[in-house]
């Protein structure tokens, strides 16, 4: 990523101290860094506990942040702050992307428990109400991204995700790849009224041609490189499509789009981005709908201190 070409200013970085939480955090601040963005790193406390139970993990977690932050960064460290807050984790994370006007908001690949696969993972659901794009960190930082995969349909969602994608960054510099699906869902519709397999194959060969065009139209418009940016169209489910190029290139970040009936589709059938947060071996940046749609320039202007401003906080945010 470069800052000279893309508007992302803010980061929120949720983090419960974990190894898989620092690898999040650590990531949010090489962006940070990469991109002049200022970062903000957020431990949650749990609301249910005692307030002096509560106070004493606040210290203690502030402590080990701001640690972590100087072991890291040393003196350069001032693009972050330290906040604390006491309340509902996804919530809380929501609350302070607010405050801060947060262009993209930064997790730790979720744990699978057990009831996961009915009320979610915090992951998830962050990324349904958050209106914001949510990175899903899953390895540790191994440098800047280099090979990243988007998954794009040729809905009218799609060009806006892609822009969302360059105005953050997240293709800068980078050997990119456009994976589109093109499910034979309708060849048995086809054999059922007579048409031969010659007729289907031309069908088939027709619509993925179709829609490769289309994405060369969304690429050039989303202002990509074409010399850069390659357009695999395949004729399979979304979630085998782009599973089988994550294979063969590589890839360590997917970018995916979420519509507004992500929770709908999740609770009915499933979702590929449902589908892919939990299996991707990659980080995942999920765009929703609604981020996908705001202008840049329509963002909140945020004033970047000059040092670190840590932020103990204990209400019920």
């Amino acid at each position: 990523m470069s800052s000279s070409s893309n508007t992302l200013r803010r980061i929120v970085c949720a983090t419960d101290l974990s190894a898989r939480s620092t690898a999040a955090w650590l990531r949010a601040a090489g962006l940070a860094r990469q991109t002049g963005a200022r970062l903000t790193v957020l431990h949650v406390i749990d609301p249910r506990l005692p307030e002096r139970v509560a106070r004493r993990r606040a210290n203690r977690a502030y402590v080990e942040m701001l640690s972590q932050a100087d072991r890291a960064f040393g003196a350069t460290a001032g693009f972050i702050d330290v906040v604390v807050r006491r309340g509902g984790v996804r919530r809380t994370i929501v609350r302070i992307a607010e405050e801060t006007a947060a262009d993209l908001i930064v997790v730790a690949a979720p744990k699978l428990r057990r009831l996961d696969s009915i009320v979610g993972t915090t992951a998830e659901r962050l990324v349904r109400t958050a209106k914001r794009p949510v990175l899903v960190v899953r390895r540790e930082m191994q440098g800047n991204y280099r090979s990243v995969a988007v998954a794009a349909d040729i809905s009218s969602a799609s060009l806006p995700m892609l822009r969302t994608a360059v105005r953050l960054g997240a293709l800068d510099s980078v050997s990119a790849t456009i994976i589109h699906a093109v499910h034979p869902s309708y060849d048995d519709m086809m054999r059922s009224v007579g048409l031969d397999e010659s007729s289907i194959n031309r069908y088939q060969l027709s619509a993925q041609e179709s829609a490769r065009q289309r994405l060369q139209t969304m690429i050039t418009d989303a202002g990509l490189p074409r010399g850069r940016t390659d357009v695999i169209v395949r004729s399979d489910s979304a979630a085998a499509a782009i599973a089988t190029v994550l294979e063969h290139q590589l890839a360590e970040l997917l970018v995916i789009g979420a519509s507004r009936w992500f929770l709908l589709k999740r609770l009915l059938i499933g979702s590929v981005a449902d589908r892919l947060l939990r299996a991707a071996e990659c980080d995942v940046l999920v765009i929703p709908y609604s981020a996908a749609i705001t202008r840049s320039d329509e963002l909140l202007p945020v004033r970047a201190p000059d040092r670190m401003q840590p932020h103990l906080q204990l209400d019920d945010a």
